[in-house]
């Protein structure tokens, strides 16, 4: 992978609004209370590449990337009690499932104020996806034999918000194989370093999006095993695995960073949140290598000037793993 080359750049709303946002009217820039509505700022026309609306408004959620869509592939999004002491619930995260490789494309969640809380422990309730059609279903058990562990896209630890929102974590279309070294050590490293930037008071939000790459030519291998009904099925083992990150600060500004590792080149030791900076891209870079168009719900100009970004001093490089 080609080293990447890295500048400052954060987007502030109030700077940006002649240029990103030159349909709104003094009046258009607020809602019933008076404020300003960033949400409609940020996805606002002109956006040439967004999700189109079909009935399930998940698509259009700024950690959601360009749909593929077919008949090949679904959409699926699960929504989740807030607590387990409340009826309210939250978006927990979705997907768009291939079912020709028995895998995810993508996997998109937020972390916020509730969705970052830490309330509950790892479930450990293996289930198939029920949202998918049968036959693209796999059981918990579909990867035993295989070599490769079962590998969390939206991780377990970051969705401790709920008993119901980490039970979900444990459905098998949010499984990828992984050998266990990467799995157990690298990519949880990782993992860790963005679960305490969703804790910082640095940031609001974080939209983000994980998967392992699909395409033929991104595999490391595959297997055999069956499907829900018995059937024998092929499923893809990636070689790359991959997250972008959109974090918005308190106020209103935003800035990303991607991430791509390669598994079976990591020995079974401890790695560094330091070390993990070598695999830090910018979200250009990422949408060159995987083909896919992550954020595509910001407005143009905001999705293109902040995608280009990669600033390592921006962000904390600390794990508790």
């Amino acid at each position: 992978m080609k080293k990447a080359k890295y500048f400052i750049l954060t987007i502030l709303f109030g700077g940006l609004s002649s240029l990103a946002f030159t349909s709104c009217s003094d009046d258009d820039d607020e809602n019933e209370t008076g404020k300003v509505d960033i949400e409609s700022k940020i996805t606002q026309q002109p956006n040439s590449n967004q999700n189109v609306f079909e009935g399930n408004s998940d698509v259009l959620r700024l950690e959601v990337p360009r749909l593929r869509q077919g008949k090949d592939y679904r959409f699926v999004s699960h929504w989740a009690k807030v607590s387990d002491s409340s009826s309210k619930t939250t978006m927990n995260f979705c997907l768009e499932y291939d079912s020709a490789c028995y895998h995810s494309r993508w996997v998109a969640f937020t972390f916020n104020d509730t969705t970052s809380v830490r309330s509950v422990g790892r479930t450990d309730t293996w289930s198939a996806d029920m949202s998918l059609p049968t036959s693209w279903q796999l059981d918990p058990t579909a990867y035993s034999g295989s070599g490769y562990t079962r590998g969390h896209l939206c991780a377990s630890a970051d969705r401790l918000y709920s008993t119901q929102a980490n039970n979900q974590t444990f459905n098998m279309s949010n499984m990828s194989p992984q050998l266990y070294n990467f799995n157990s050590y690298h990519w949880a490293v990782l993992e860790s370093i963005v679960q305490n930037w969703a804790k910082s008071a640095t940031f609001k939000q974080l939209y983000v999006c994980k998967g392992g790459t699909i395409r033929n030519d991104q595999l490391f291998n595959h297997f055999t095993t069956k499907n829900v009904e018995g059937k024998t099925v092929t499923v893809v083992v990636p070689r790359y695995y991959f997250m972008a990150v959109l974090a918005r600060t308190p106020s209103d500004t935003f800035q990303s960073i991607a991430f791509v590792m390669e598994q079976g080149l990591y020995p079974a030791s401890y790695s560094s949140a330091q070390a993990l900076k070598e695999y830090a891209i910018s979200v250009d870079e990422l949408e060159e290598m995987t083909g896919i168009d992550f954020f595509c719900n910001l407005n143009d100009r905001l999705e293109n000037a902040v995608e280009k970004g990669c600033n390592l001093d921006a962000w904390a490089w600390q794990s508790n793993y």
